[in-house]
């Protein structure tokens, strides 16, 4: 019992000083996505709302440890983050890997700012 504690405390002392960075590149993600403003409209949103949830993960791991409180307490919090993200994950997740019409693999510049989740290909198509 002692042991999960000890890795529980490592974990949340090692989020709480890491996870800063973590936010700083989803938010500079989403500054490189204003660039396609009008193709990636709710991938934008979606970059917000994952800096929400590590936000809110980050201030309550902080608070964890400041506090002295148990490390127990990452786990209901990262659960309810986990279950919000999985609830909203339309909005939250709307990057897909492949072309939702033919299949194929998209670049990473089309995952990431191209509200579409359709290769060029298709696209030239439509």
């Amino acid at each position: 019992m002692m042991q999960s504690t000890g890795i529980l405390n490592t974990v949340t002392t090692f989020v709480s000083e890491n996870i800063l960075y973590l936010l700083l590149a989803v938010l500079v993600l989403n500054m490189f996505q204003r660039r396609y403003q009008q193709h990636a409209r709710k991938k934008r949103f979606a970059t917000l709302y994952v800096a929400i949830l590590i936000m809110v993960l980050m201030v309550g791991t902080v608070l964890i440890v400041y506090l002295e409180l148990p490390d127990i307490l990452f786990l209901p919090l990262l659960a309810a983050l986990v279950l919000v993200g999985y609830r909203f994950r339309k909005q939250v997740f709307p990057f897909r890997l492949t072309c939702r019409l033919c299949g194929e693999k998209l670049t990473g510049r089309r995952i990431l700012f191209y509200d579409s989740n359709i290769c060029e290909k298709c696209e030239q198509s439509r």
